[in-house]
């Protein structure tokens, strides 16, 4: 029979264990740095060109605070929770009682675009992202360029490397162009986000590990820990249902992350195991002629135009052939 002190240690063990073996929260194990034009051709643009099933996302920066998340859970502080730990959990019936507090937001969208309810969330989540709120989906694109631009911006200088995910099915069940499939896994959708008070925790284990008294440590943290230690990693779906040009235009698709627990980081080896996920770190100094790339062979998926159809379309026309 284990001891207080002993049952908290092989907690934390299994913990530390757990975190090596699936923790990469900046996918920095799967990364790969570009230096040149030369290899950005032969990692990037042959693979896009070849037959290979891959989405994009491009991100400006390469900054580690910046997970791979929707931005729901991003920004997961600003909701409130009804418990000691700050767990708040996020699920389809979540979404609904959010949007619908949005003022007449919920109103507006179901006599204009689409029914929402519980059931048919998909389509609301979708615009939402886009154009308005917090969703709990993923930008992903089908086109390297229109990745690019979103990461490069039209930017003149440079200050930082860029980023770009690349990400390859290896499983069809993880992806749908089936509506009524997205509309099921947002409706199983769930998330627990945990915003524990970081400098208890720490000084909770510090006791721990220098073998001191464990008088100080709550039962909140104790139940805490085991959550930790119990919950899976995050399950992923990939969705390709455009709901709008814009969508159709940008190659759209989203990434669902679902089944998890998620504090200042996840753990991400089911994610990895699911897809062959990439995360190409760009140098700076080959962002400007990237950007003059994109321009002299697809203009009009400059970073002016990805928001701009219409504008997009009247470039295209308007190039010579």
């Amino acid at each position: 029979m284990f001891s207080e002190r002993e049952h908290i240690r092989k907690r934390i063990e299994t913990f530390n264990a757990k975190i090596n073996e699936n923790l990469d929260y900046d996918f920095s194990t799967v990364s790969v740095k570009i230096e040149t034009m030369e290899d950005f051709d032969l990692m990037i643009m042959q693979n896009f060109y070849s037959s290979k099933q891959l989405f994009y996302r491009g991100e400006r920066v390469n900054d580690k605070s910046r997970h791979l998340l929707p931005t729901m859970l991003r920004n997961s502080k600003d909701f409130s929770c009804e418990n000691d730990l700050g767990i708040v959990h996020f699920n389809a019936d979540f979404l609904m009682d959010y949007y619908s507090n949005l003022g007449n937001f919920v109103n507006v969208f179901s006599s204009t675009m689409g029914r929402v309810d519980v059931n048919n969330l998909y389509e609301i989540c979708a615009f939402a992202q886009h154009y308005c709120h917090y969703s709990p989906l993923i930008d992903f694109t089908k086109n390297a360029y229109i990745s690019l631009s979103f990461a490069l911006k039209d930017r003149k200088t440079f200050d930082e490397d860029i980023i770009l995910y690349t990400l390859e099915l290896k499983d069809k069940k993880d992806y749908t162009t089936d509506i009524n499939i997205a509309n099921e896994w947002l409706r199983d959708w769930s998330v627990y986000a945990c915003h524990f008070d970081e400098k208890h925790l720490k000084k909770a284990v510090k006791e721990v590990i220098n073998n001191k008294q464990l008088t100080s440590i709550p039962e909140d943290f104790r139940v805490h820990l085991e959550a930790l230690t119990s919950l899976p990693s995050p399950k992923a779906h990939l969705i390709d249902v455009p709901t709008n040009t814009r969508m159709k235009f940008q190659q759209g698709v989203f990434l669902l992350l679902t089944d998890f627990h998620y504090t200042n980081t996840y753990f991400t080896k089911s994610v990895r195991d699911r897809f062959a996920i990439t995360k190409f770190i760009i140098n700076k100094e080959i962002c400007p002629d990237i950007l003059k790339m994109i321009k002299a062979e697809t203009p009009w998926y400059s970073y002016k135009y990805l928001t701009d159809v219409e504008g997009a379309f009247k470039k295209a026309m308007n190039d010579k052939k």
